[in-house]
């Protein structure tokens, strides 16, 4: 069976093999066309054309060499111009006696000189109690307004926890006491050996970086494992 092949299939596409492929079949049939039954115009013919291709081929590589160099050499200008930018702009903005619209006018980005202040914390903690051990609670807390979440509040820096021990809860905030500063949760409360079985009531309060308190919580109530 004699094997078919398309009308291209055998002229290589990539031009250096395409060039070598060229120059071989032309000057085959050129020193011997009356092998291949080949006429005297079309040798000719392909003799022309392919010195046309050599002329265009070489001026095609050369552009393409020339480009490369350039664009090698451009980025080599650039990354030495963007150096020196970088090192002149870096002076610029340590410098406090240039003034923001001096540095606007040089398209560099004006900081802001201003925080944004901390507000005082708008809403409050709740939290969960759980005996984990004999006299011991664990008091885990999140925000009201994000229940799901461990994530604090912008500006908030921890929660204050106070403790009352007392069978009903006290409405004034001032009978409890202090016992802890906790920045995350879980916060492990321990208590003195004459508290156990009685009940912890616990108020918890968010606290900004500026020590400026937030609302206080619903009141957290456990019994104290006394074993």
């Amino acid at each position: 069976m004699t094997a078919t092949r398309t009308k291209t299939s055998f002229i290589p596409q990539a031009e250096g093999n395409f060039d070598a492929f060229a120059r071989q079949f032309v000057n085959q049939l050129a020193a011997d066309p009356a092998e291949y039954e080949m006429s005297a115009e079309r040798v000719k013919a392909l003799q022309t054309q392919l010195a046309e291709w050599d002329k265009k081929y070489a001026a095609a590589v050369k552009a393409r060499d020339a480009a490369k160099a350039a664009t090698e050499s451009k980025d080599e200008a650039r990354r030495q111009l963007e150096e020196t930018v970088r090192s002149a702009a870096k002076l610029i903005q340590a410098n406090d006696e240039i003034t923001n619209a001096a540095r606007d006018a040089a398209g560099l980005p004006v900081h802001k000189t201003t925080r944004t202040p901390v507000p005082v914390p708008q809403t409050f903690p709740t939290g969960t109690v759980i005996g984990t051990d004999r006299l011991e609670l664990t008091l885990m807390y999140s925000d009201v307004a994000t229940p799901t979440r461990k994530a604090r509040p912008y500006g908030v820096r921890g929660c204050e926890v106070y403790v009352a021990i007392a069978d009903n809860p006290p409405t004034n905030p001032e009978d409890y006491r202090f016992v802890a500063f906790s920045t995350r949760t879980p916060e492990l409360i321990k208590f003195k050996s004459d508290d156990g079985g009685n009940t912890a009531n616990i108020l918890i309060r968010w606290v900004n970086t500026k020590g400026e308190p937030g609302p206080w919580s619903q009141v957290i109530s456990a019994t104290i494992p006394a074993v």
